[in-house]
């Protein structure tokens, strides 16, 4: 057990050079070009507490005061995220506002990693007020944190759970929309049947998947598709529908095009699950990571 240490107060000023959009963010561009991260540039480099840091998986405006948020990281050493035999199964997170105050009880959050190469840790919080709060976890060798801007619900253009989905023309097989090609996964994934705006005609629950396979290379993007693949036959009622980031990439050597899909859900990071109901409301997002554990969990509340 290590010994206490008193919080301190997370400026905005140390928020920036902790990383606020996180070395770990996978906002539309890392993967290939594109929007600039919302933090105007801040330093990449993780918040580090000893010899462990906290790598987020999130980044820009995404996470809103008032309601609960899903805020996944990684943990790492100097030589990158730690490997699943050497990550903790659980940390015990304390959520800390700008002056170093607690905000509730300290939050359990388990590892995840069924179907990934790397574990994460999917904190889930709420927090009143909007502002810059800290994440910090306790471990064996130290404490680790990471800074957390949360915002207002206006400031945020990402759909929210509650809104309804949008009647979206997303690519099929029978029609493109002018997106080219409409799955870049090698072999094209079976995910391009029906259009989302089909699916919400139908009555089905939809699980849409926003995703560029072939341009987000890295070990955590990189196997979202193939986990929610893995789950299709398992959920017969669920329409499962992927669509891509980028309108014409092999046109575009720049990726500077987006796919409407982008815009119409206010999507500044990729990749996103948006799961709907069959009441047409959006029920939850999974952002940047999940698992096959997490998913199936999500899917099974869909109705």
């Amino acid at each position: 057990m290590t010994k206490p240490i008193r919080p301190t107060p997370m400026s905005r000023r140390r928020f920036l050079a902790a990383g606020g959009a996180g070395a770990g963010a996978l906002l539309l561009g890392a993967c290939g070009g594109g929007r600039e991260s919302a933090n105007g540039g801040a330093s990449d480099a993780p918040a580090t507490a000893g010899d462990l840091s906290l790598i987020q998986f999130f980044g820009g405006p995404v996470l809103v005061a008032g309601r609960p948020s899903r805020a996944p990281f990684g943990v790492a050493d100097a030589d990158g995220l730690l490997p699943l035999s050497a990550t903790p199964a659980r940390l015990s997170v304390v959520i800390l506002d700008a002056a170093g105050t607690p905000v509730g009880s300290p939050l359990t959050v388990e590892r995840h990693a069924a179907g990934l190469p790397k574990a994460y840790f999917p904190l889930r919080f709420s927090v009143p007020e909007p502002g810059v709060y800290t994440a910090r976890a306790e471990f064996d060798r130290g404490l680790g944190e990471m800074a957390m801007q949360v915002d207002a619900a206006g400031a945020v253009k990402v759909i929210q759970p509650g809104a309804p989905l949008p009647g979206l023309a997303t690519p099929t097989e029978r029609n493109a929309e002018g997106v080219d090609p409409i799955c870049t996964s090698d072999p094209r994934c079976p995910l391009h049947a029906v259009s989302v705006a089909e699916a919400l005609g139908a009555g089905a629950p939809i699980a849409l998947l926003v995703s560029t396979p072939a341009f987000c290379q890295v070990t955590i993007c990189g196997p979202v598709l193939d986990v929610l693949l893995g789950q299709v036959a398992a959920h017969p009622r669920v329409q499962f529908i992927h669509a891509e980031v980028y309108a014409h990439p092999g046109s575009d050597p720049d990726l500077a095009d987006y796919a409407p899909t982008v815009d119409a859900l206010g999507l500044h990071f990729e990749p996103s699950l948006v799961l709907a109901g069959s009441n047409g409301q959006v029920s939850e997002r999974l952002d940047n990571i999940f698992d096959e554990t997490e998913l199936a969990a999500a899917l099974a509340q869909l109705r």
